[in-house]
């Protein structure tokens, strides 16, 4: 069996807890626990069956790239494990739009074509309807 996941993400965003975390999940079960608990409880025990763990390190995604992409994957490297440096801080401030006369626009070169991170669903998804 393969697993595969990503431990820097943020917790679970509805009413959860991540099953690895210490004390968030009963390893034994009652005959009044819910279903989810249940659930969870047989999740974390199924996890600790788990005796050999591979972590990859590298992106091997972004292998061939301009300094740009570089610049970017340095970043969101540093910023997974909140280590950005000032030349992260400046390389994404650098990208970012809004109002005003100094600021560019999302309908300008170069943004009009590139992907956008955003912090909420309601953002990403006004701007995917601009696109439309």
């Amino acid at each position: 069996i393969i697993l595969a996941g990503d431990f820097a993400q943020l917790p679970p965003v509805i009413q959860g807890s991540a099953l690895y975390q210490q004390g968030t999940v009963s390893k034994l079960q009652n005959f009044n626990m819910s279903l989810r608990d249940q659930e969870n409880t047989i999740g974390l025990l199924t996890w600790h069956q788990i005796t050999t763990v591979v972590i990859l390190k590298q992106n091997m995604r972004q292998q061939s790239q301009t300094d740009e992409d570089s610049a970017l994957r340095t970043a969101l490297e540093n910023m997974r494990y909140a280590a950005c440096t000032t030349e992260d801080l400046n390389f994404l401030n650098s990208r970012t739009v809004g109002p005003g006369p100094l600021k560019p626009k999302l309908n300008e070169f170069p943004f009009r074509d590139v992907s956008i991170i955003t912090a909420w669903n309601a953002q990403k998804d006004l701007i995917n309807d601009l696109g439309s």
